[in-house]
């Protein structure tokens, strides 16, 4: 039999629809005022017409029901301004007359309500109720424009409309409720569906994987060079980790709107969250989990058919939702953790667990591949398929790529990981929290001491030194009208007035002898390329730092549960330091990582943590404004996610680009000129060298710069030949013999120390070398040409009153010459 019209088009809904955000169940209704005047009789209306508004999944709002629901359905068709409903049940009650009160709420107001005795509207199975009879009833009920006028017109056509239908079954004789069922409402639009869009970017995500992976195994002849192009592809760590942030906003303590968690659950898939029927009924059992619906709860469709024998208006009805797991949250609540699971159909207590599995048997699928991907080299080696040459860093060292891509999968698994684990112990369940505890333990434990080893191996032998500096933070236009604050060193904003001035250290370590890049080192490399490789040269470092970032993060996103404002406050402050971070490092030599890890990313986290910050602080907020807030959140991540998507395309098709040999032609070749350009781009990054400020750029375009180096004075210290009074002061003091004119007759002669006055005359020694030398005479012409009072600010008894007299300090020392030679010529 064709399918009905409008089922074929939910489908194609489906394209961008997803459970709605209730804590488990989903239900919506949506209202379409129509005209009383011209709405058609019931039977002139085809009877599988899809309804405007029509609850989805259901569950109990009353503990120890009286009356057992297991169905339960309502719509409302605009076309004949008409609400139905479907009830099927049991009941252990006897011969009870009873009232049924049907209420719809939207955005958190009351809209709608209908209070009606089933006995004035034919429905004999619950006129009145007995144990002996299956409660069967279908019922149509025309309602006027006034009372369906507390709809909201956007209830129509928003996507995942935040409504819940509650049906209330009170007892005549002891007037009260005996039964209570709820249901989410929805008009068939929606902002995601996990059957279409999680298999979709499972593939981009592996495809981004498997090119970073060729990337490192055949792009270059060696594994240095390799890991240059290596290190300009974008990580998969870095796509989970976008998808990470999105899904895992959801473990927030707050009354989320139902768009975000429609639009989050298209994400679940990457944190492990994935809801196998069969895999959820084994963790019970462990976990202790509440079981699924029994058979007792199964819905009775002997009784829907004989209804549908009793009641043409019955055929028009077909099975929107079903009873939601036992376990779930009541639908219509849509705060917390909770409710982010239940759109994927995982009770709490088993989010860990199913995480974990998954991430094992990821664990176990890039293993197997790795190692078959050898075989399968070897064997097509063998055959003549593939050429002996080729593939030989994969072949050599194939048992470290195995290595690095497992821990990489670990340190790509560590946020969710320890977001669920520390979550699992705000539980308080035994078990699971055993293993909660010991792979939050395995991951920070073994993560960090794989960091500190690659510190240790890089540093040994080193010592630390810590060098006070400053920083400077000053405003600065970016693309002529973006407002910026730079955070740079203080030698580098000469002319800029307003600017803050702050106190800053840098760690250094000193180490004996040269050592190369650590990027140059082979050993390093292949050990702790999964940390560091990725980062520029100067930073290598910083994988530390952000691994720390990272299990705190998840730390406050799990153990903070419960406690929202220290939960969202709290990390809003870490994600606002760890964004001042990395957008000072810069810490990756891929100019696209930079972009998408250091701005975009922690850009997304602090936007959206401020918006909930704001939904947490006002309770009493409108809940059509908190889904404004939601939807310029989707809005953000959505951009975000957007754009991850765009560079792991420009990415894929950049692989192409580097794993060809340097020097060969590639197609189209209109791409050659383009990919040597990259090439050298890579290169260039490569060394790290530091970026050339526009200024200087210009000022090297237009010439040389003129020095500006000028050296005031020189204050001269003590030296050896200060201390002797004999002949072996002539070896060093230039000037107490070279300045004397008995040098020139060669003669010994008593000369003063020239600027020290006090200093007792000294008989000088001709040198043993002859006067003819021409190392001599070249020093004896730099001698007279320098001014007599050369030496004198090298001098430490040297004052400035004595500088300022020059002409006298000059006389004096010819002086004492003139008086000297007359001596001697007298003797």
């Amino acid at each position: 039999m064709a399918l009905p019209w409008w089922r074929w088009r939910w489908w194609a809904f489906g394209v961008c629809s997803v459970l709605i955000s209730g804590a488990g169940a989903q239900g919506r209704i949506n209202f379409n005022p129509g005209d009383e005047e011209t709405r058609a009789v019931p039977g002139d209306l085809r009877d599988d017409r899809k309804p405007a508004l029509y609850t989805w999944d259901y569950g109990d709002c009353m503990e120890d029901s009286a009356i057992k629901i297991t169905r339960f359905d309502a719509a409302y068709y605009s076309d004949n301004m008409t609400i139905s409903f479907n009830i099927n049940g049991y009941t252990t009650l006897v011969n009870e007359s009873l009232m049924i009160h049907l209420s719809v709420a939207a955005y958190g107001e009351s809209r709608f309500d209908l209070v009606f005795n089933p006995c004035r509207t034919n429905i004999p199975s619950l006129c009145p109720v007995t144990a002996s009879v299956n409660i069967t009833a279908t019922h149509a009920v025309p309602v006027s424009e006034n009372e369906v006028s507390g709809i909201p017109a956007i209830a129509f056509t928003i996507p995942d409309f935040e409504g819940r239908a509650d049906l209330r079954i009170f007892s005549n004789s002891t007037k009260s409720q005996t039964a209570c069922v709820t249901a989410l409402i929805t008009n068939g639009n929606s902002f995601s569906h996990p059957k279409i869009i999680s298999p979709a970017l499972g593939v981009l995500a592996a495809s981004v994987g498997l090119a970073s992976f060729i990337t490192a195994m055949s792009g270059g002849d060696s594994i240095v060079s390799s890991r240059k192009l290596y290190a300009h592809t974008l990580s998969a760590h870095t796509l989970f980790s976008c998808f990470h942030s999105v899904y895992l906003t959801g473990t927030l303590s707050v009354n989320f709107p139902s768009v975000l968690l429609a639009f989050w659950s298209n994400f679940a898939w990457s944190a492990g969250i994935i809801g196998l029927d069969s895999m959820q009924r084994s963790l019970n059992r462990f976990t202790g989990g509440s079981k699924l619906v029994d058979g007792s709860l199964a819905p009775d469709r002997a009784s829907f058919e004989m209804a549908s024998d009793l009641y043409p208006l019955a055929k028009r009805y077909v099975r929107f939702g079903e009873h939601q797991k036992a376990g779930l949250p009541k639908p219509g609540n849509l705060t917390g953790f909770p409710a982010t699971l239940a759109m994927n159909q995982v009770i709490v207590r088993n989010a860990f667990i199913t995480s974990f599995l998954w991430a094992l048997i990821l664990l176990v699928a890039v293993a197997i591949s790795i190692i078959g991907l050898k075989l399968a080299i070897n064997v097509s080696i063998r055959v003549g398929i593939i050429k002996e040459n080729r593939l030989l860093i994969f072949r050599e060292s194939w048992w470290d790529f195995l290595e690095s891509t497992l821990c990489k999968v670990f340190l790509t698994a560590v946020f969710p990981l320890v977001s669920l684990a520390t979550f699992q112990f705000t539980l308080h369940e035994p078990g699971p929290s055993a293993i909660g505890a010991f792979v939050f333990i395995l991951l920070t434990v073994g993560l960090s001491a794989a960091a500190l080893a690659a510190y240790r191996a890089r540093w040994r032998g080193g010592r630390v030194r810590v060098n006070r500096t400053n920083l400077v933070i000053y405003p600065q236009v970016r693309a002529g009208f973006i407002p910026w604050m730079v955070v740079s060193c203080r030698s580098s904003i000469d002319g800029t007035k307003r600017r803050i001035i702050m106190p800053w250290w840098e760690l250094t370590i000193e180490v004996d002898g040269e050592r190369g890049s650590v990027h140059e080192n082979l050993k390093f490399i292949r050990q702790f390329g999964w940390l560091a490789s990725r980062f520029r040269r100067r930073s290598w470092w910083a994988f530390g730092p952000l691994l720390f970032f990272e299990i705190l993060r998840g730390i406050l996103h799990g153990g903070g549960s419960g406690n929202s404002k220290a939960q969202v406050y709290g990390l809003l402050i870490v994600e606002t330091i760890y964004f001042i971070v990395l957008a000072y490092m810069m810490p990756f030599e891929s100019t696209r990582l930079n972009v998408f890890a250091a701005y975009m990313l922690p850009t997304m986290r602090v936007s959206t943590l401020a918006i909930l910050c704001v939904v947490l602080a006002t309770p009493e907020l409108n809940r059509i404004i908190v889904t404004v807030l939601g939807i310029v959140v989707i809005v953000i991540q959505g951009a975000t996610v957007a754009v991850v998507i765009a560079f792991s395309l420009i990415n894929l098709y950049a692989t192409y680009l580097k794993i060809a040999p340097r020097g060969t032609q590639i197609r189209p070749e209109s791409m050659n000129p383009t990919r040597e350009k990259y090439l050298n781009h890579i290169e260039k990054r490569a060394l790290d060298l530091p970026t050339v400020h526009s200024t200087q750029q210009q000022l090297s375009a237009t010439g040389p710069a003129p020095s500006s180096f000028s050296v005031n004075y020189i204050r001269r210290c003590p030296k050896i030949d200060d201390e002797c009074d004999g002949p072996a002061r002539s070896v060093f003091s230039r000037n107490s013999y070279m300045g004397s004119a008995a040098w020139e007759r060669g003669e010994d002669e008593p000369v003063s120390r020239v600027g020290s006055p006090n200093y007792p005359l000294a008989r000088l020694q001709r040198p043993v070398w002859p006067a003819d030398s021409p190392g001599f005479a070249n020093a004896s012409e730099a001698v007279s040409t320098s001014p007599s009072n050369a030496n004198s600010d090298m001098d430490p008894h040297f004052s400035r009153d004595s500088a300022a007299q020059p002409k006298d300090a000059s006389s004096t020392h010819t002086t004492t010459t003139r008086e000297h030679e007359s001596s001697t010529k007298t003797l």
